[in-house]
């Protein structure tokens, strides 16, 4: 069951200022953006709730092993270090989540599709998804304006079938 409250938004974050303070904070400001976000959505869209204490405990955990093969200097005779690119791969699957339960809710609540782009989305992972949040509403005028255009290009097709209607059936009445 959804809950209807029309008090709950995503909250905006300027993708510069998530960018620049992750770093400063050597990334515990993405962390708690990261789980400002989840409650947002799951708030929002509870139909499809996102478990946001599996997905820190295995980001932050996968974040520890890190800096102790760093630190421990196992991980030096290779190029990467395999629990950051475990650590990647577990971030694009949380992002995707997040992408498809914006979605979802979107199409749930105002029937409008709205698309993502793929190489944004694996390349730039949640700061791709603050992008998104950030054009939401520019996202929702589009899809909007889109079916305004449909629902008017319906409405003459179905003026223009009818008057085609009506000519044929004159013809054949005259005859």
């Amino acid at each position: 069951m959804v809950v209807e409250n029309s008090h709950i938004a995503i909250r905006k974050t300027s993708t510069i200022k998530l960018i620049l303070l992750s770093i400063c904070t050597l990334g515990i400001y993405w962390y708690i953006w990261l789980w400002k976000l989840i409650t947002d959505i799951n708030k929002l869209y509870p139909k499809k709730r996102i478990h946001k204490y599996n997905w820190f405990c295995t980001l932050i955990g996968l974040d520890v092993i890190s800096i102790i093969l760093d630190l421990k200097g196992i991980q030096k005779e290779f190029i990467i270090n395999i629990a950051d690119v475990a650590w990647f791969c577990i971030n694009l699957i949380l992002t995707l989540q997040i992408l498809k339960n914006i979605e979802s809710y979107i199409k749930y609540k105002f029937d409008i599709n709205i698309h993502h782009n793929v190489l944004g989305w694996i390349f730039f992972g949640s700061f791709y998804v603050n992008y998104k949040i950030n054009r939401l509403n520019k996202s929702l005028q589009d899809g909007i304006n889109r079916k305004i255009t449909q629902m008017k290009l319906f409405k003459y097709e179905s003026i223009f079938i009818t008057k085609i209607k009506n000519f044929f059936t004159k013809k054949n009445n005259q005859t």
